[in-house]
């Protein structure tokens, strides 16, 4: 392993004061075990990015940096293997036929790491989300959402533009997610970016197929939470027509 790329790719920049600079690199020595460090380089070294900016986010689940490379901005995100809810992660993947059993902690986060890859491979075209790069174990890059290093803000935190516009996009996606036999899971104001006014769908690790013996119920949460956020937004929404909307009736 190149010692020298190691240390640049490590040094995280971009940030406007030595405090948030610390910050920054505690959460970063938090994350880097040996297998992140190896993946990280493997994907350094074929282009997709040349240093780590800046963290985005910081969870239990995972980090998400601010990065670049040969094809422009990129978010970087890093899955936690140790601090992972591991039971829950279970619910989601368990019984989609895509990926195989495993036999540890790490080995199903390598497997989430992967289903948020291919879900976003499956539907990055139809809807507004991320697109996805590469992922290596437990390490995704993709699309950035955002410019010059400053993330969309999620619609939790700026329900700023046209509620009505974003509610219909909304509803959209999920349609055309469902036309993919593909239901988010986990949506809600916290995992839709405001990027400028547009709705972006994220986190989509959780994300089932149609096959999955629990998609109708997680359907319908999701569909609650958007009725919900939209309607305190002052949005006429109606559960059943959103939810006929999505399916088609069905």
């Amino acid at each position: 392993m190149d010692e020298e790329r190691l240390d640049k790719l490590l040094d995280i920049e971009g940030l406007k004061t030595e405090k948030q600079k610390s910050h920054s690199k505690k959460i970063a020595e938090s994350v880097f075990d040996h297998q992140s460090l190896m993946s990280l380089y493997a994907l350094s070294k074929k282009g997709y990015f040349n240093q780590l900016k800046s963290v985005v986010s910081a969870g239990k689940e995972a980090v998400l940096f601010h990065a670049e490379g040969d094809v422009g901005e990129v978010a970087v995100k890093i899955y936690m293997v140790e601090t992972s809810d591991f039971k829950n992660m279970t619910r989601y993947i368990r019984g989609d036929p895509r990926f195989s059993t495993w036999r540890n902690r790490r080995q199903l986060v390598y497997l989430w790491a992967q289903k948020e890859y291919k879900n976003l491979s499956k539907i990055h075209e139809k809807i507004p989300c991320p697109k996805p790069y590469a992922v290596i174990k437990n390490v995704l890059v993709m699309s950035f959402i955002g410019k010059n290093g400053v993330a969309a803000t999620k619609m939790k935190e700026d329900g700023s533009g046209n509620a009505k516009k974003q509610f219909k996009s909304v509803v959209n996606s999920m349609k055309e997610m469902y036309g993919q036999r593909l239901v988010h899971a986990d949506l809600s104001e916290y995992n839709i970016l405001n990027d400028n006014g547009k709705p972006v769908l994220i986190d989509f690790s959780t994300s089932v197929l149609l096959d999955h013996p629990q998609s109708q119920e997680f359907l319908e949460r999701d569909i609650g939470n958007i009725v919900r956020y939209f309607g305190h937004r002052k949005v006429e929404t109606d559960f059943h027509k959103v939810l006929a909307e999505v399916t088609g009736g069905k």
